[in-house]
C-alpha cells in the first residue's frame, strides 16, 4: 500500500501529490528542490504562527519533497487520523498554499530516471551504485546491497527494504539517496533540510573524499559536489529567513526567541556551511549575518 493511501493521512492527502509527471515538469522548470525530514516538519508544525517568516528562507525553489519513509514515520508517531489531522492539517494546508508538496517513493524516482535514461538496466545499476557509495560505512547495508540483484522495477521493494535496514535513521537515508539520484539527473541544487546528526551530517562527511561518488554523479570534486548538495539545519533556515525578510532588530530578536531553536546545540551550521562547535545564545544568533 502506498503511504498516501493510509487512512491516517486522509485529511492532509489533498495537499500532497505523488504525480510523477507533474513533478517531472516542475523539476525541469525549477531544477532546485528542498528535501525534508520528520524533525524539520515537526519544528514547522510547532512554529505554525511563524511560518510566514520561515517560508522566505526557501526562495530557491517552490518544490518541497518528502520521502515516503519520512511520511510513514510520522504516521507511526501519530497513528490515528484524528490526531494526525489535529497535528499536521494546518501545516500542510499552509505549506501547500505557498509551495508544491510531493511525496517521493522508489517507484517515483525510478520513473523520473526513466525520463532521461533509455536503458532500464542502466537505471537500476545507477541506483545500486549510488546506494553502495551513499551507505558505504554501514557494513550491514553494503553486505545486503552487494548480494542484491536488480533486474526490473519489481526488484525495487528489495532495494527499499535493504535501505530501511533496522529503521533507525531510515527517513534520513532515503533523503540522502533520493537527493543523490536527482542530482545525478542534473536536478539541483538539492537542499537537505535536517538537524539529524548521524543520519544526515555524518553521512555527508563520508562524501568529502569519495571520488567514486563524484564520478557517478558527473562532478569533478567535493567543491562541485557541495554546490549541488547543500545542508540546511534549522538554524540555517532561521538565518535565511532573517536575510530574506525586512525585519527590524527588535522583530528579529522576537522572532529568534519565539523560534524554538535550541540555544545549547553544540554544532550550529552557519551561512557559509562551516560549523561552530559551541552553543550560541539567541541574542548573539540574531545578530549573525
Amino acid at each position: 500500500m502506498k503511504v498516501l493511501d493510509s487512512p491516517v493521512l486522509e485529511s492532509v492527502r489533498p495537499f500532497i501529490s505523488d504525480h510523477t509527471e507533474q513533478l517531472y515538469q516542475s523539476l525541469n522548470e525549477h531544477r532546485a528542490f528542498y528535501m525534508f525530514d520528520n524533525m524539520i516538519l515537526t519544528k514547522f508544525r510547532k512554529q505554525i504562527s511563524n511560518l510566514p517568516l520561515l517560508l522566505p528562507a526557501f526562495h530557491q525553489s517552490p518544490i518541497f519533497l518528502i520521502p515516503d519513509a519520512v511520511l510513514e514515520e510520522s504516521c507511526r508517531n501519530i497513528p490515528t487520523k484524528e490526531r494526525y489531522d489535529e497535528y499536521y492539517f494546518e501545516l500542510f494546508k499552509q505549506l501547500s498554499a505557498k509551495k508544491q508538496l510531493y511525496i517521493l517513493s522508489m517507484q517515483t524516482i525510478y520513473h523520473l530516471l526513466e525520463k532521461g535514461m533509455t536503458k532500464k538496466q542502466r537505471i537500476l545499476d545507477v541506483m545500486k551504485q549510488l546506494a553502495l557509495q551513499a551507505f558505504r560505512v554501514n557494513r550491514d547495508i553494503i553486505h545486503n546491497l552487494e548480494r542484491c540483484e536488480l533486474s526490473s522495477i519489481s526488484d525495487l521493494p528489495k532495494l527499499r527494504q535493504i535501505i530501511l535496514h533496522n529503521g533507525n535513521n531510515a527517513g534520513e537515508r532515503f533523503i540522502c539517496f533520493f537527493s543523490l539520484l536527482l542530482v545525478h539527473q542534473y536536478y539541483g541544487p538539492a537542499y537537505i533540510c535536517s538537524d539529524d546528526g548521524k543520519g544526515v551530517y555524518t553521512m555527508y562527511n563520508t562524501f568529502v573524499n569519495n571520488e567514486s561518488l563524484f564520478g557517478i554523479l558527473g562532478i569533478d570534486d567535493f567543491f562541485g559536489f557541495k554546490q549541488q548538495y547543500i545542508l540546511l539545519s534549522y538554524d540555517r533556515i532561521l538565518q535565511l529567513s532573517i536575510q530574506n525578510t525586512k525585519l527590524s532588530s527588535e522583530e528579529i530578536y522576537a522572532f529568534v526567541h519565539s523560534s524554538g531553536r535550541n540555544e545549547s546545540r553544540k554544532v550550529i551550521y552557519s551561512l557559509d556551511g562551516q560549523s561552530f562547535h559551541t552553543e550560541i545564545k539567541n541574542a548573539k544568533f540574531g545578530k549573525m549575518d
